[in-house]
């Protein structure tokens, strides 16, 4: 019964958060806005939910008026047909071919990924490890002795050797000296994917069974704990920094541990936290902030204060905490728990993209499209290339719109199913992709770079393949670059060309606001300008006052045209959950 309850419960709140956004709240003639709609393209200004959720009625309703001027002139665009304009059609058709494989991939690899990445990151890990030094390129005996290597450090843990023991005396990390195999928590993302899948598929205590590979070697693994993650604390501490003498050594130093726990027993007690930082603390840094160290994410801290400032709970104070600056006293003032998985998405999407997991999804999927497609480089195109190239020099070395001919920009340097990759093809890639400007063109530069170049179109081909053209989020997104393209030509069209200035209303304007206008003269004293000195100040003042006059005129018409209607009651529902 009570499953069915919850059930029932979720159901109704997903219900009622859908109904939510589905709430209009402006309307524009026949035309609506959502509070959907307006909180999506508020974050994309503001960034994430926290600041959306603090921003004020009034700033909101300032940025929602923004938007009503924007779909207004969309509107006006769209029923006028600017949209079929061949030069607007031509520049969406390449946005297209650019935006489609992109696309793809993050539907195929990224989205998976990220989600993936989330699940796991809403816990944190501990695990210790020994290592056994293997290179990528090792050579089949070096391979087959550090595996034997390894299986004998297994059979010492299965004996019930101690694994810090065993990892001091067998590991081949240099800092397992000073942490035993320790490598503190961690989260997903922070390490590489084939050590991070292994640990956590383990549970606490465990340990690896066979030997993990990884690009550093192989890995026998620990897991020593895993528990519920907090993303950061907000902390505050006061820093008692150890006495030293000339020559840098610690002096005096339980006289510092006892006033650094004099200051400890003041904090626990009745003096503020804020007033004790600004009487003790060493910390120059933070002493002006009354030793806040804000929102602070786990590893950045020393390692002791880390681990406490992360164990104690809001208001505790801990010390005093030894680390090789001093010693601590540690407020927590806050932290702050996982996010939902629509709020951290693009943070951990971007964060992914620049990982060599990423790298090698990217590549693993674009080789099996080339063999989906029957990819192949024409040997002819090679040897063509090879001709025009000095393999001593670099792409950056020649200009190739000029060393081709037309016709020698038609040469077919590959094909796929369904089409060819051109010289053109190519040389477009090079101009916006600087990868091999300085690699020597050798046969096998040139053969990447005919690789390289294949992607896009390959990935297009696949992109159409898949109907993308039909999924909601792609056509979201084609959407958003249409209205952008035509707002900017109505613009650039039809208000920038009513914005005229003649010397006339730059001499009327100077006269009227000469005291806005000063320089410093060699005395240091404040002068004004003369009126050719503040010329080009004032033409760029006027062209923004009368293109605004020009936008109100254009604006005030659409209104009357489309009337507007805002739903106050229905913006300060935004971001509320």
């Amino acid at each position: 019964m009570y499953g069915i309850l919850l059930v029932i419960a979720l159901l109704a709140f997903s219900a009622s958060n859908c109904n939510k956004a589905n709430k209009t709240l402006v309307d524009i003639g026949s035309d609506k806005i959502t509070l959907g709609e307006f909180e999506k393209q508020y974050l994309k200004t503001v960034g994430n939910i926290d600041t959306a959720k603090n921003k004020s009625i009034d700033e909101k309703k300032q940025f929602l008026n923004l938007y009503i001027n924007f779909r207004l002139k969309v509107k006006d665009a769209r029923e006028r047909g600017l949209l079929s304009n061949p030069d607007i059609q031509k520049d969406v058709e390449e946005y297209k071919r650019n935006y489609a494989p992109t696309y793809l991939v993050d539907k195929e690899i990224v989205t998976g990924k990220v989600k993936d990445l989330y699940e796991k990151r809403k816990d944190e890990v501990r695990a210790s490890h020994i290592l056994i030094n293997l290179p990528e390129n090792a050579t089949p005996q070096d391979s087959i002795f550090a595996y034997q290597k390894a299986d004998s450090v297994i059979a010492k843990l299965k004996d019930g050797q101690d694994f810090g023991e065993v990892a001091m005396q067998y590991s081949m990390d240099r800092t397992v000296k000073t942490n035993r195999g320790d490598l503190y928590y961690f989260t997903a993302g922070m390490t590489v994917p084939e050590f991070e899948d292994a640990v956590y598929e383990m549970s606490v205590g465990d340990y690896s069974k066979k030997p993990v590979r990884t690009m550093f070697g192989l890995h026998i693994i620990k897991l020593t704990d895993r528990k519920p993650r907090t993303e950061s604390v907000k902390i505050s501490h006061i820093l008692i920094q150890d006495k030293r003498d000339s020559i840098g050594n610690v002096i005096d130093s339980m006289a510092t541990y006892q006033k650094a726990l004099d200051v400890y027993n003041k904090a626990k007690g009745s003096d503020s936290f804020e007033s004790l930082v600004q009487q003790y603390s060493e910390d120059a840094g933070s002493k002006t902030q009354n030793g806040d160290l804000g929102n602070v994410e786990r590893r950045r801290l020393a390692q002791p204060v880390d681990s406490a400032a992360f164990l104690m709970g809001v208001g505790d104070i801990a010390g005093p905490i030894r680390t090789p600056y001093g010693w601590h006293i540690v407020k927590k003032f806050g932290e702050k728990k996982v996010g939902s998985l629509e709020k951290e998405f693009e943070t951990i999407k971007n964060e992914f993209k620049k990982t060599k997991a990423y790298k090698d999804e990217y590549s693993k999927f674009v080789e099996t499209l080339k063999g989906k497609y029957s990819y192949k480089i024409i040997p002819e195109g090679i040897a063509f290339l090879k001709s025009k190239f000095d393999s001593v020099k670099t792409i950056s070395d020649y200009n190739l719109d000029s060393l081709f001919s037309p016709q020698d920009k038609e040469k077919v340097l590959a094909s796929y199913e369904g089409g060819q990759v051109k010289l053109i093809d190519v040389i477009n890639h090079l101009n916006i992709n600087r990868d091999f400007a300085r690699m020597g063109l050798t046969e096998l530069t040139i053969t990447a770079i005919i690789n390289s170049s294949a992607e896009s179109p390959i990935l297009n081909k696949k992109a159409k393949d898949s109907n993308i053209e039909k999924d909601d989020e792609y056509i979201a997104s084609i959407t958003d670059y249409e209205n952008g393209l035509l707002v900017f030509r109505i613009d650039q069209d039809e208000l920038w060309t009513k914005v005229k200035i003649n010397d006339a209303d730059i001499n009327t304007y100077y006269e009227s606001n000469k005291s806005k206008y000063t320089k410093t003269d060699s005395t240091g004293k404040p002068v004004n300008k003369t009126l050719d000195e503040s010329k080009a100040e004032i033409s760029n003042e006027l062209q923004q006052l009368k293109y605004k006059d020009s936008e109100k005129a254009y604006l005030d018409g659409l209104r009357a045209k489309y009337p507007v209607t805002i739903h106050d009651d229905i913006l300060a529902e935004a971001f509320k959950e």
